[in-house]
């Protein structure tokens, strides 16, 4: 991925007259910010080190201050590197399921413990979540955004989670004061207030994270609030409820390998195609390809492939007949639809009338960890 691809992440949406909420971040915006960032407290070190210089003493306070802009300095370059990371798109997922309820209590707690002086507490109601994703990178963007919301937090901070009824998505809101109320702009002069204050370096590495994660960002200002919400595409669907929960980081007596398997792929679109090799390139898997359901059909009469993946546009009759009839099958064949966009991600029970359906965008991170799930779960069927 490259930074002109980045051009098309989702963008924030913000109650302030005359921004523009309808770019995102460039290299340029990235760089000056760093060297915004930077610039102060480099700038606060040297002017104590000169005064260091010229009296030759320096007290406690003082030592510790030049330590924290110091690191704040170095703060600065490790957000940098982190973004130049993933708009270089060297980020390889693990996807597992996760609960995200446990994993944003542990981000809150961190954070309590690292700042315990920050007016970080304030209402949390965190319903129960479950989402595919990298741990890690899932983690990253709870991370931040609280490291966000925490450095411009004036007072509690609430946290909600909860389940978007349509499409089924996990949201984390994150609401808080920017500033007291008894300071924000008057209304009548709005360009007094500057959304750009809470554009930091950090929010820049939040909308690229949560672009890599799946993750939409939306955020909304007022002269004194803000309310950022953070929607999870790859949110577990309830169709997965009752069923045993396979994790995809487990020890390979756990989760089947993938290796040698045959999948019979039912595409028409040169794009489609294009996208299933790309994903599941250095699998070891032996991939068929069909254009029609005859041929589908007339494919599995010589014997059934362990995983189907199709196209949604053949939906109809013959495929539904195709489908009743692997799923009879006592060795289980796992079947996947992919949905000519999106990154949305349902899961099935085995059944013909309820298969796993993945969005083609989401094909690349998604679809290795989808079939090993899948195929997991007919083996317990």
């Amino acid at each position: 991925m490259n930074l002109a691809e980045l051009s098309h992440m989702q963008t924030a949406e913000r109650l302030v007259p005359h921004a523009d909420v309808n770019t995102m971040p460039t290299l340029g915006q990235v760089v000056a910010r760093m060297a915004a960032e930077v610039a102060m407290p480099l700038t606060a070190a040297l002017e104590r080190v000169l005064a260091l210089a010229s009296s030759g003493r320096i007290d406690r306070p003082g030592l510790q201050a030049l330590r924290a802009e110091i690191d704040g300095a170095r703060r600065v370059g490790l957000r940098g590197q982190q973004i130049a990371r993933f708009a270089s798109g060297e980020v390889r997922q693990h996807m597992e399921r996760l609960d995200l309820a446990d994993l944003l209590r542990q981000v809150l707690d961190e954070q309590a413990l690292q700042q315990p002086g920050a007016p970080i507490s304030g209402r949390t109601a965190l319903g129960a979540a479950e989402v595919m994703g990298d741990a890690s990178l899932v983690h990253a963007v709870l991370q931040v955004a609280a490291d966000w919301s925490g450095a411009h937090a004036h007072n509690g901070i609430d946290w909600r989670l909860d389940l978007k009824p349509w499409p089924a998505h996990a949201r984390v809101v994150c609401h808080f004061a920017h500033q007291p109320a008894d300071q924000a702009p008057d209304a009548a002069a709005p360009a007094a207030f500057r959304e750009s204050r809470l554009d930091t370096l950090d929010w820049l590495l939040l909308q690229y994270t949560a672009h890599i994660a799946g993750v939409s960002v939306r955020r909304q200002d007022s002269r004194s609030h803000s309310t950022l919400t953070l929607e999870f595409q790859h949110t577990v669907n309830v169709t997965l409820e009752g069923t045993s929960a396979v994790d995809l980081s487990a020890a390979d007596v756990a989760v089947p390998s993938l290796a040698g398997s045959q999948v019979l792929v039912l595409a028409a679109r040169r794009e489609t195609r294009q996208g299933l090799r790309e994903a599941l390139q250095g699998q070891d898997l032996l991939i068929d390809y069909v254009s029609t359901v005859a041929a589908a059909a007339q494919y599995c009469e010589g014997g059934a492939p362990q995983l189907l993946v199709y196209e949604s546009s053949f939906d109809g009759d013959a495929l539904w007949a195709l489908r009743v009839r692997l799923s009879k099958l006592l060795s289980g064949v796992a079947m996947i639809e992919v949905l000519p966009s999106g990154q949305q991600c349902e899961m099935g029970d085995g059944t013909p009338e309820s298969v796993t359906r993945l969005g083609a965008d989401g094909l690349r991170h998604m679809l290795p960890s989808m079939i090993t799930l899948e195929m997991a779960r007919r083996r317990q069927l």
